[in-house]
């Protein structure tokens, strides 16, 4: 900056670059979360696709091999993934979910990086609309990998191909087929395919019920998967 005889006119001078550097660095903020954005968008739209052309080479395979049952599943299984986001079992999906996990965990990072920054500054409301758009943007791609579960005593609940339950005890020498009644962010609830018995497997616990008995504890657990 070239230095004047008149202070007046070197201090318009500063206050004017302050002035363009605050707006320069307003811009830079707005663009880290428009490059997330992008960045998310294009990373799961990849995803999706990888996933949807390996339902189709999966199907492709079963139809080429006579196998009509399986392309049946594969395809059921497809459509439940696109209507309640729930993780097929007759593919691997580690490489989606791997992509899925790295783009969510960006675009939450940006988000919340501006969401601090409107806190700080004392602005609750941008901070609040903040949030809700993450949730809007990001919530589509939460996928349920809900899969299979560990119980206490070596019990395994594991989701099949056609979308029951098999549990599977006593080292192998006993097994329970359920079916899924009730899929809810804290547990799965299954019934027994041939009693009135049904479980909610949750994080941490299965609870257990039968008949017109109130749920009550049962044993620890955790999903493995």
């Amino acid at each position: 900056m070239q230095r004047t005889n008149h202070p007046e006119q070197n201090l318009d001078q500063v206050i004017m670059i302050l002035a363009y550097a605050e707006q320069d660095q307003g811009k830079s903020k707005k663009n880290d979360l428009e490059t997330a954005q992008q960045e998310f968008k294009e990373r799961v739209e990849a995803a999706m696709k990888s996933i949807d052309e390996l339902f189709e080479k999966e199907k492709a395979t079963a139809i080429k091999r006579g196998n009509t049952h399986a392309a049946d599943l594969i395809e059921r299984q497809r459509e439940r993934f696109k209507e309640k986001r729930i993780l097929p079992s007759v593919i691997r999906t580690t490489h989606f979910e791997k992509e899925i996990v790295i783009a969510v965990t960006a675009l939450q990072k940006a988000y919340h990086s501006e969401i601090l920054e409107s806190t700080r500054d004392g602005n609750k409301a941008k901070a609040s609309l903040l949030e809700t758009k993450a949730y809007n943007e990001i919530s589509a791609y939460v996928f349920d990998g809900r899969r299979t579960y560990v119980r206490e005593g070596g019990a395994v609940y594991a989701i099949q191909p056609d979308n029951s339950w098999l549990e599977v005890k006593n080292k192998g020498k006993s097994h329970v087929r359920f079916h899924e009644v009730a899929r809810k962010s804290d547990y799965i609830e299954l019934k027994s395919k041939t009693t009135d018995v049904r479980a909610r497997l949750y994080n941490d616990r299965v609870s257990a019920k039968h008949g017109y008995y109130p749920w009550r504890h049962f044993k620890n657990g955790r999903w493995a998967q």
